[in-house]
């Protein structure tokens, strides 16, 4: 099963994560891995991650792996913005979960608009 695509473009200036459709986000961790672990990753870039359509149902064990992960791996090894694009259709409990994630970084937002997360790093990364 694909977890996902990503893109790293230094001449754009951008990484951006897809997370493939009908796919745990404890699954798509898989892909936020490939991105750290690719030679062409730059942690100077900002990043757009799509979690749109993926499925949000988590066990409490892969929350406390997938928690583990975005704190002591992901996050630590990113040092510019990160938007993050979510949908509806996720549970309750996971976007509040996120939420309370993103919160622990100035650098990283949710939105539930691809644009707007893309304005804002726009905004946040490319006015400095």
């Amino acid at each position: 099963m694909v977890s996902g695509t990503y893109h790293i473009s230094a001449d754009d200036g951008l990484v951006t994560i897809k997370s493939a459709q009908q796919v745990s986000l404890i699954q798509s961790c898989h892909v936020a891995r490939q991105v750290l672990a690719d030679p062409a990753y730059d942690p100077e870039l900002p990043q757009l991650i799509d979690l749109r359509g993926s499925h949000s149902g988590m066990t409490f064990s892969e929350e406390l792996e997938f928690r583990d992960f975005v704190l002591s791996e992901y996050l630590p090894r990113v040092r510019s913005s990160i938007a993050v694009v979510i949908d509806d259709r996720m549970d309750e409990q996971v976007l509040a979960r996120l939420y309370h994630l993103s919160s622990r970084t100035e650098k990283t937002e949710l939105f539930d608009q691809y644009n707007q997360a893309l304005k804002w790093l726009m905004r946040k990364e490319f006015a400095r």
